[in-house]
């Protein structure tokens, strides 16, 4: 009978590899714009075409944090215009606007979104919703004391461990006076001089009668003058230190 052979591995096809599946390269706008500029152009002007309404909310935490980087948060977040934005949905004539500023019985305000030839779309107006108050009416007044008052908590934690004494007392108001003094050569307060412009007071006899020092409350006194030169908004707060 025949003999039985088996084919040499020379005779023996090798494998092959599958070639590596390629990935096209991604399309984008700024490939377009050398490749095919008809396309380009066609997708830009469709692009243009659309129109999104958006609640004021977002533009307006922009703006918020835009002015409060290039220029504070004492600065009002108005007379300000906003990017990217092609117009509001309703227009607010001067006369409409006169209205919005204040309510004469409840004192609210609506700081509305305007439209101006050559300047675009602006905030126009920071006030509150306290217009009656002549402490709280604008919004860059409440913001620069929300800061001080909140910087000034955290500034003087350290004091908790510390003896309710004098030295503890002059460690904070030097410290503060610090900061705020730093504040008002910025331009965050008011006054020619720093003594117009703000104040701090902490001690037995000057916010503290014995008993709060008996039983650890430190209390301190803040004065600033954020609208005009040495009329104060006072804030006052409060530290427990340990008891005498």
């Amino acid at each position: 009978p025949p003999a039985t052979t088996t084919p040499s591995d020379s005779t023996t096809p090798a494998p092959t590899t599958p070639p590596a599946a390629t990935t096209p390269p991604a399309v984008t706008l700024a490939s377009l714009k050398t490749s095919n500029t008809a396309l380009y152009n066609d997708i830009k002007k469709q692009l243009a075409d659309q129109r999104v309404e958006l609640p004021p909310s977002a533009a307006m935490a922009g703006i918020y944090a835009r002015v409060d980087r290039e220029r504070g948060v004492w600065k009002a977040p108005a007379n300000v215009s906003l990017s990217s934005v092609i117009g509001p949905t309703l227009q607010i004539t001067s006369a409409q606007q006169e209205l919005f500023n204040i309510d004469a019985t409840s004192g609210k305000s609506i700081n509305a979104l305007r439209a101006f030839i050559g300047k675009g779309t602006m905030v126009w107006g920071a006030r509150t919703l306290a217009g009656n108050d002549n402490e709280w009416r604008y919004v860059n007044v409440r913001r620069l004391f929300i800061m001080i008052e909140e910087s000034a908590k955290k500034a003087t934690a350290f004091a908790v461990f510390e003896a309710n004494d004098t030295s503890t007392w002059l460690k904070v108001k030097g410290m503060l006076e610090s900061y705020l003094y730093g504040l008002w050569e910025q331009g965050a307060l008011q006054g020619s001089k720093p003594e117009a412009a703000f104040y701090v007071s902490v001690g037995l006899g000057k916010t503290m009668t014995p008993q709060d020092v008996l039983e650890g409350r430190m209390i301190v006194e803040i004065g600033i003058a954020a609208v005009r030169p040495a009329e104060f908004i006072v804030l006052r707060f409060s530290h427990k230190l340990p008891e005498a």
